[in-house]
């Protein structure tokens, strides 16, 4: 083999000054705990995080059921229906699953959207479980659908 006397094997060679760098135990116990409290801090927060994204999508995703059953209803010329389950609002094949943790309070349990785009008047709230974060959706007579942050 006429490369071979080309490599170079690597070989650690001991510090100068006889001491060998690295990390203690201690030195590793600690940054575990102080990594630990750090964690222990973020979780509870990316609970509430999680909470309050269920109830910003619920009322975006009613939102959109009511635009899109609003829209149908003038291009199909027909009435659309938006009704209340136990724990959903459906209007054809579309539905809004509500989480168990979001809490809807309906003036209405149906919406009627018109051929002409008029609708049935209504408010419906969406909020987490302390009631820190809530959104009501209003369906107007004229057909104007909006969402706001209470």
């Amino acid at each position: 083999m006429p490369y071979a006397k080309d490599c170079k094997l690597l070989v650690a060679h001991p510090p100068l000054n006889g001491r060998v760098s690295g990390f203690t135990l201690i030195e590793l116990m600690v940054t575990l705990a102080v990594l630990a409290i750090f964690i222990s801090i973020a979780v509870p927060s990316f609970g509430r995080l999680i909470e309050n994204n269920r109830v910003t999508a619920t009322a975006n995703e009613f939102h959109a059921l009511l635009i899109s059953a609003r829209s149908d209803a003038v291009t199909k010329r027909t009435s659309i229906t938006v009704t209340q389950d136990s724990n959903s609002w459906s209007s054809g094949d579309r539905s809004v699953e509500i989480p168990a943790s979001v809490t809807i309070t309906p003036s209405a349990t149906s919406i009627v959207f018109n051929p002409n785009g008029t609708a049935t008047a209504s408010n419906t709230s969406f909020s987490n479980s302390d009631d820190s974060l809530s959104f009501t959706v209003s369906t107007q007579a004229v057909g104007f659908i909006r969402k706001v942050q209470d």
